[in-house]
């Protein structure tokens, strides 16, 4: 499709008589609708003020042949000025923007612009390329037209004469154009590639500096289980050189008593059941003895099929020995300490129930003092045994089907001599007919005498711990409420660690080895539950944790 531009009545006097008049000013550039995002696309392209390209100087001299004219022309509309990529019959790179035809060109981006002669013409009767060098009459612009619509610039033909462009001529501009923008189209394409290839060789070079240098052992490996890659970490952790470990499989070096679980962990992600795992294991150092090590795993998929395991490998060797020491002295404990601690009890008792005759008050309140220190020494023991079988996963469940209700008024009763030596009632309130879960009822009952004691221990002399079983949706709830001074405030985001209420306690009369509560939060969440509180200082504090209904 093309516009042929009419004369503009008033210019069809002689060309001597308009030679002999005073140029009239050139008309403001029409500007198209779109131009900022026009800009941005042409800018895109990265094609202004490139170098010259055979590729391009060869549309320009077919198009120049086949309409017959001296100048052609593949010319880019920036925002000031227009630039030329390619030219046949021109001097010079570029001309201002407002003294461009192809400017006009632009602002029909379906339509070959055409004009005949331009002195005829009121937009370029007064250009001073139409009444100068290289003294223009006749031009015909396709525009350059992107995907999106954008009107870049044109492909353009130009005569020192006026002339006529015949419709098959006007056609093979127009395809001549689109080989242009195709050719652009390409550039920004391999432009793009570029960036995207650079941005990778970045990105991998980063990834090898981070591989090599990470912190902990990593490796590639196959889902057949060999040694693809392995970083320096994990050499110097096992022993091996990267040739040595890439020979062989992770099979090969792995304790006997640790494989058939990481191998059937390995199956299970191959066959997307889950995504990843992670596992304490052993490996044997090329030296002979083992090395602990945690290990997490996760893979890389190309769609259906596996490409490689990423294994990370922590040392935990030193954990470990600390584990075993701590472990080794724990079972001391149990056997050197809880055995004469038990001893003393038994022994205390005897004498408090008239064994070895009728007390003085004084040796009586002696002996009860002894009694209830030993009694916290055994509690003492046993809350030390009980983290550390946690922490080992040695901690034993055996889930039943559980009455909270009962389980809930029996701790009550068994708390209640202790109630009665500070004072403090227990009272208990539930409106739940039914109120059972699948759990372990003597750990849940640990919980609750945990709990209970604790809120005794810090009621005011003759005030009321509230025992509450409420419902809400699939969750059971236990609350156990005390009207005491509430959690001091900076100890309230430590209240569930280890020992912490010991720190607190050391300014506090009221004693406690600060493990109670950080055993009952583990075995609360053993059973999928939460434990938490709400506290007010001088109102009192509210201890509960949330179970799975049954």
């Amino acid at each position: 499709m093309s516009t042929q531009i009419p004369s503009s009545s008033g210019l069809d006097t002689p060309l001597a008589a308009a030679d002999e008049r005073e140029p009239a000013a050139l008309p403001p550039v029409p500007i198209p609708v779109n131009e900022t995002s026009r800009l941005l696309a042409l800018q895109s392209y990265e094609i202004l003020d490139s170098a010259e390209e055979l590729r391009y100087d060869d549309i320009t001299l077919l198009a120049s042949r086949i309409c017959h004219t001296p100048m052609a022309v593949i010319s880019l509309v920036d925002e000031h000025r227009q630039w030329f990529k390619s030219k046949v019959g021109l001097d010079g790179s570029e001309t201002p923007r407002e003294l461009a035809f192809c400017a006009h060109a632009i602002v029909q981006p379906d339509e070959v612009l055409t004009v005949d002669d331009a002195r005829k013409d009121g937009r370029f009767a007064a250009n001073p390329l139409v009444t100068g060098d290289p003294h223009v009459r006749f031009y015909a612009g396709a525009p350059l037209v992107s995907a999106d619509g954008h009107a870049l610039g044109t492909l353009c033909v130009i005569d020192r004469q006026p002339r006529h462009l015949e419709p098959e001529q006007k056609e093979a501009l127009q395809a001549l154009a689109r080989q242009v923008m195709a050719l652009l189209e390409e550039r920004r394409t391999s432009a793009a590639l570029r960036g995207a290839m650079q941005a990778l060789s970045r990105s991998e070079s980063l990834f090898r500096e981070a591989y090599e240098n990470a912190p902990i052992g990593m490796a590639l490996v196959s889902p057949t289980g060999e040694w693809l890659r392995v970083n320096r970490p994990l050499c110097e952790m096992l022993g091996y050189s990267a040739e040595e470990l890439t020979r062989t499989t992770f099979q090969a070096i792995t304790h006997p008593d640790d494989l058939e679980s990481d191998v059937q962990q390995m199956h299970q992600v191959l066959a997307r059941k889950i995504p990843t795992y992670q596992m304490e294991k052993r490996y044997f150092h090329k030296a002979g003895h083992t090395v602990w090590a945690q290990l997490n795993v996760s893979i890389v998929w190309d769609g259906s099929r596996p490409l490689y395991f990423v294994a990370q490998i922590q040392d935990i060797n030193e954990r470990k020995t600390l584990e075993r020491a701590k472990a080794e002295f724990l079972t001391m404990v149990s056997h050197e300490l809880r055995t004469p601690v038990t001893a003393l009890r038994g022994a205390l008792g005897i004498l408090a129930a008239g064994a070895a005759g009728e007390l003085p008050p004084k040796a009586h309140a002696l002996t009860a003092l002894a009694d209830r220190n030993a009694d916290r020494l055994h509690r003492l023991v046993n809350d030390i045994l009980d983290i550390e079988k946690l922490e080992s996963g040695a901690f034993a469940y055996r889930r039943t089907d559980v009455d909270l209700n009962q389980l809930v008024a029996q701790a009550a009763s068994e708390l209640k001599p202790y109630g009665d030596q500070y004072q403090v009632q227990i009272a208990v309130r539930t409106e739940l007919p039914r109120a059972f879960l699948h759990a372990d009822a003597d750990r849940l009952m640990q919980v609750l005498a945990n709990l209970i004691s604790n809120a005794v221990k810090y009621s005011p002399t003759g005030g009321k711990v509230e025992i509450a079983v409420t419902r809400s949706d699939d969750r059971l709830r236990v609350s156990v409420t005390d009207h005491g001074e509430g959690v001091p405030e900076q100890f309230r985001p430590h209240i569930f660690e280890k020992f912490a209420q010991a720190n607190w306690t050391a300014t506090n009369p009221k004693g406690g080895s600060g493990l109670g509560l950080s055993i009952s939060r583990a075995i609360v969440e053993h059973h999928g539950g939460v434990l938490a509180f709400d506290t007010e200082l001088g109102v009192g504090s509210t201890f509960y944790f949330e179970l799975p209904v049954l």
